[in-house]
C-alpha cells in the first residue's frame, strides 16, 4: 500500500499512460540481463602467474582485438570466455603481448658504475638464470620455467669449498607431459651452464609438485625396459603381418620375462705348464795335486830346512804319480706361468622367456593363400628372435573376426546439446519473465486506464454545478481512478437524476473510439 503521496502522484494521467511502456522498459531489461546471463558460456582462465606489466599488455591486447575479459581481484588470474580462449591465445602470442624477458646483456648494461662486489656478483647470478630461462622455454611443451643457482663463495680452504647445486620449475602446458629424455635435456643443460656443478645436483619439479629429475628406482626401471622390449616386438609383429593380412585382420600380444638382476663375475686363471722365460747354465772344472796327507799340528807348521848348495846339474823333479779333478755345472731357469684376469658385469634386462600370441582373421588367412598358419607362425617367431631351447612360445590362431561396431555417442554428449541447452534455459526464463511479470503488469495499468478515460468523458459532458446533482458530477469527477466501483455508483446516481446528460455522455463515449476507426459512417 502505497502513502497518499505516491498515490496522488500515480494517479496522474499522464504517468498512468506512461507507465505501461516504463514497465515494458524494464521488463524487457530484465529479460535481456538474464539471457545475457543465462546464454553466456563459462569463463576459461587465460593466465594465472602474470606480473602488472605483463598483465596490462595482455589486456592492452585483447581490448584491441575486442575480446572481453575479466581480472580476479584476489588472485590476479585473467579469464575470457570459452569460445574466445584460442582466439584470445594466438592474438597475444601474434602481438606479443606478454612482454618478454629481460636478457642477460640488457640486465648487464643497466648496472650501476660503482656496484659493489656483492651487488655485482648477485646481478650476475641473476643474470645468468635468465638466460637459462630463455634458453629452457624453447623447449616444447613448456610454458614457463624458473630457474635458481646457489653457487656458494670459493674459499682458499678446501674443505669449506661446496659444490653449487641449481633448481628449475617448470609450468606445462595444459594436457603436455615431458618426457625422460626432456628432463634429462633440461638437467645436462643447467649442469653444463653453471662450473662445477654435476648433473646429480639438479633437481627439476613442474606445476604440480612433482619431481621430474628424480632417479628411478629399479623395479620401476626394469618395468619400463620390459615395456620397450614388448612394445618394439610388437612393432616387429605389425610390420611382418600388416602387408601380408591387411589392417584390422590381426591381433598381436607379446608378454617377455626379463631378468633384472645384475651380477658382476670375477676370475683368475693360470695355466698348467709354464713356459720358459730365462735359462742361464754355468759349469767349472779344477784339477790339482794330491792332498799332503797327515794330521795338521805343531810339526806341520814347521819352515822347510834351509837349501844348501850343491855343486852339479839340478836333478828334474819327479812326475806327479796322481791329483784330484773337481767339476760343477749350474743351471738356472725362469719359467712364465700363463695368467688370465676377467671381470664380467652383467646389466639388467636379458630375456629369459617369450610368449607371443596372435590371432588372425580366417577370411584374411584364405586370402592371404598359399600362406598357411603354420608358416605364418614360423615366420611370426623368426621374427621376434624365439628361442625353443629357451622355453619360448608362439602361438598362431585363425578364428572369425567380429567387426567393431562403435556406437556414436549419444546426442546429449555432443558439444552443441550444451549450447542448446544453455540458450533454451535463457529463452525459457525470458519467456516466463513476459508471461507472468510483463502481462499482468501491463494488464492491471490498462484496467486503470479504462476507468480513467471514462470519468474523463464524463466529466466532459456533464457541467459543474452548484445544486446537488451539481455537487455529484464533481464528486464525480474527482474520484480517484483506482476507485472503480464508486465511480459506477456515481454514474448511476447521475443516470438517475439527469437522464439527458447520461444519454449525451454515453453517446460521447461510444462515438469516441467509431470516430477515430475506418468504420464512422457506418456508426
Amino acid at each position: 500500500m502505497l502513502p497518499p503521496p505516491l498515490q496522488g502522484f500515480a494517479s496522474q494521467p499522464a504517468l498512468a499512460r506512461a507507465l505501461p511502456a516504463l514497465a515494458g522498459l524494464g521488463a524487457v531489461a530484465a529479460a535481456g540481463a538474464l539471457w545475457m546471463t543465462l546464454a553466456s558460456g563459462p569463463d576459461r582462465v587465460l593466465y594465472t602467474s602474470l606480473s602488472d606489466a605483463d598483465r596490462a599488455k595482455v589486456v592492452e591486447t585483447l581490448e584491441a582485438g575486442g575480446i572481453a575479459y575479466a581480472i580476479d581481484s584476489g588472485t590476479g588470474a585473467l579469464s575470457v570466455a570459452e569460445e574466445d580462449l584460442y582466439r584470445a591465445r594466438m592474438l597475444v602470442a601474434s602481438d606479443a603481448g606478454i612482454a618478454a624477458p629481460e636478457g642477460a646483456e640488457a640486465m648487464l648494461d643497466a648496472m650501476p658504475l660503482g656496484t659493489s662486489r656483492t651487488l655485482e656478483g648477485e646481478r650476475l647470478l641473476l643474470a645468468r638464470e635468465r638466460e637459462l630461462m630463455l634458453t629452457i622455454r624453447e623447449i616444447d611443451g613448456i610454458e614457463s620455467v624458473r630457474v635458481h643457482l646457489a653457487t656458494p663463495e670459493r674459499s682458499v680452504f678446501v674443505r669449506e669449498n661446496n659444490a653449487p647445486s641449481a633448481s628449475v620449475m617448470v609450468r606445462l602446458v595444459s594436457g603436455r607431459s615431458l618426457s625422460p629424455d626432456q628432463v634429462g635435456a633440461i638437467v645436462n643443460l643447467v649442469a653444463g651452464s653453471v662450473p662445477g656443478l654435476s648433473a646429480d645436483a639438479v633437481r627439476v619439479v613442474d606445476q604440480n609438485g612433482r619431481l621430474l629429475s628424480d632417479p628411478r628406482d629399479p623395479a620401476g626401471e626394469g618395468l619400463t625396459l620390459q615395456r620397450e622390449h614388448e612394445a618394439k616386438l610388437a612393432q616387429q609383429i605389425d610390420a611382418l603381418l600388416l602387408p601380408l593380412l591387411g589392417e584390422g585382420n590381426f591381433s598381436a600380444q607379446v608378454q617377455v620375462e626379463l631378468d633384472t638382476s645384475e651380477v658382476t663375475t670375477a676370475r683368475e686363471t693360470y695355466e698348467k705348464e709354464g713356459a720358459i722365460r730365462a735359462e742361464s747354465a754355468r759349469n767349472a772344472q779344477r784339477t790339482g795335486a794330491a792332498p799332503v796327507g797327515g794330521m795338521p799340528g805343531v810339526p806341520a807348521n814347521t819352515p822347510p830346512p834351509q837349501a844348501q848348495l850343491v855343486d852339479g846339474a839340478p836333478n828334474p823333479a819327479p812326475p806327479a804319480t796322481g791329483g784330484t779333478t773337481d767339476t760343477e755345472t749350474a743351471t738356472d731357469r725362469s719359467y712364465e706361468l700363463g695368467r688370465e684376469v676377467a671381470v664380467t658385469t652383467a646389466g639388467p634386462g636379458a630375456l629369459k622367456k617369450l610368449s607371443v600370441a596372435v590371432a588372425v582373421s580366417d577370411a584374411a588367412l584364405k586370402a592371404a593363400a598359399p600362406l598357411t598358419r603354420q608358416q605364418l607362425q614360423a615366420l611370426v617367431s623368426a621374427a621376434v628372435g624365439a628361442n625353443p631351447r629357451r622355453g619360448d612360445m608362439v602361438q598362431v590362431v585363425a578364428s572369425t573376426f567380429e567387426p567393431a561396431d562403435l556406437a556414436p555417442p549419444a546426442f546429449y554428449e555432443e558439444p552443441w546439446f550444451a549450447m542448446l541447452v544453455r540458450y533454451g534455459t535463457a529463452l525459457i526464463a525470458v519467456l516466463l519473465v513476459l508471461l507472468f511479470a510483463v502481462r499482468p503488469l501491463i494488464g492491471k495499468l490498462k484496467g486503470k486506464v479504462e476507468p480513467a478515460a471514462a470519468s474523463t468523458a464524463i466529466d466532459d459532458a456533464l457541467p459543474v454545478g452548484t445544486d446537488d446533482d451539481g455537487e455529484t458530477a464533481a464528486a464525480a469527477a474527482g474520484t480517484p481512478l483506482a476507485d472503480l466501483p464508486r465511480q459506477v455508483e456515481l454514474a448511476r446516481r447521475i443516470a438517475a437524476s439527469q437522464p439527458e446528460r447520461a444519454v449525451e455522455a454515453l453517446q460521447r463515449m461510444l462515438e469516441g473510439p467509431e470516430r477515430n476507426g475506418p468504420e464512422t459512417g457506418s456508426a
